[in-house]
């Protein structure tokens, strides 16, 4: 059975019992498109059938291209990784950490911190216990595919309020870092996030479809009404909250082609040469030790975290706990994902739309593409 077909077999049975209305999925090998196929339906109604080119609410996997954005402004000197974030953040500037008491960090808070989530900023689904209360009793909003007036420099605001759960660069809290890195990136750069992303990593990808609005609603992926949030939009205008961590919209088409990007050099180090050299550094563990760590540790056992990707871990014995983590890749909270095998360079992504299931399709889709690369 070839990878296309294994994927399709995975999830034919949750779209025939109505778990979710379709999937889209592409296999990529060598820098190629080898298949992308569609089962199912774009929404609840059945109309209409899954179309290959269905846009899908990414949610996490934004964070790849505010990371690329990022080092490509590193590159340029625009800002440095090891940036104190109160430097471009001045509401920054009296961050504390609890840790029984409200204390100052041992250390500043970095962009780097910002990038590999070991900042101590919560605001995610499962946030430190330490720092829940103060979540609970703020205005911090978690994003959400919503109409409203709440803006990026409003949800940093919020952030920049709330007490870190651990110094900075010593768990991994998976949280709403990068949507402070977001604000970073618009002082830098002096225009809106959308703007950036767009001008310094879809354009020169050729990824037609991934932005934060849509221009063709009609493609658009809809969710089964079971465990999907309230509000739910397809924004088609740029909406007030351009979220650097969650707010994008792609294509399982946009995907593939990020995956084709990505180039082994002689020595097998990766790096996407469109956006440069210092690409490499999205494909190397920046956690090491500290993978495990923190209430929520989505990467999973024997890999660690780059700058928005799961990547094989540097740590010798949390690598230990599973020999076959070779991949890269990263998933969203309705069940996108893209994962890319580093030693055969043989890819494959995932995209539907159901919540509370992102995890296992993620591991699914990890589990076929390290056995089949095998093959």
């Amino acid at each position: 059975m070839d990878m296309i077909t294994e994927l399709l077999k995975a999830v034919s049975a949750d779209v025939e019992a109505r778990r979710m209305p379709g999937v889209v999925v592409a296999v990529t090998a060598a820098g190629s498109l080898i298949d992308l196929q569609a089962i199912g339906d774009l929404d609840a109604s059945g109309a209409r059938p899954m179309p290959t080119d269905a846009i899908f609410r990414i949610y996490s996997m934004t964070k790849v291209f505010t990371a690329l954005a990022t080092l490509t402004m590193v590159a340029e000197d625009r800002l440095r990784l090891d940036d104190p974030v109160a430097e471009w953040l001045p509401c920054f500037a009296d961050t504390t950490v609890h840790d029984g008491t409200l204390r100052p960090p041992s250390r500043p808070l970095t962009v780097r911190d910002l990038m590999r989530q070991t900042a101590g900023i919560g605001g995610g689904y499962h946030s430190s216990e330490n720092i829940k209360p103060y979540y609970a009793a703020s205005n911090v909003q978690k994003y959400e595919h919503r109409t409203g007036t709440y803006t990026l420099d409003d949800a940093v605001r919020d952030l920049a309020r709330q007490p870190l759960a651990a110094d900075p660069g010593t768990v991994w809290e998976y949280g709403m870092s990068m949507d402070v890195l977001g604000r970073i990136l618009e002082t830098a750069d002096h225009r809106p996030l959308d703007a950036i992303i767009d001008q310094r990593v879809c354009r020169p990808l050729g990824l037609r479809d991934t932005g934060f609005s849509v221009r063709t609603p009609g493609r658009v992926a809809q969710p089964l009404a079971d465990g999907t949030p309230n509000g739910l939009v397809a924004h088609q205008e740029t909406p007030a909250w351009l979220s650097a961590g969650s707010g994008a919209y792609s294509t399982v088409g946009d995907f593939a082609e990020l995956l084709c990007a990505i180039t082994p050099d002689r020595d097998g180090q990766l790096s996407i040469p469109a956006l440069g050299p210092i690409t490499k550094e999205l494909f190397i563990d920046q956690i090491g030790p500290l993978a495990g760590t923190g209430p929520d540790y989505i990467p999973g056992k024997g890999y660690g975290f780059s700058y928005g990707l799961h990547v094989p871990s540097s740590d010798q014995a949390w690598a230990a706990l599973d020999p076959n983590a070779r991949t890269v890749g990263w998933l969203g909270r309705a069940a996108t994902s893209f994962v890319y095998h580093v030693p055969s360079g043989v890819g494959a992504v995932l995209m539907t739309q159901r919540y509370g299931r992102a995890v296992h399709y993620r591991d699914l889709v990890r589990s076929i593409v390290e056995r089949q690369s095998w093959t």
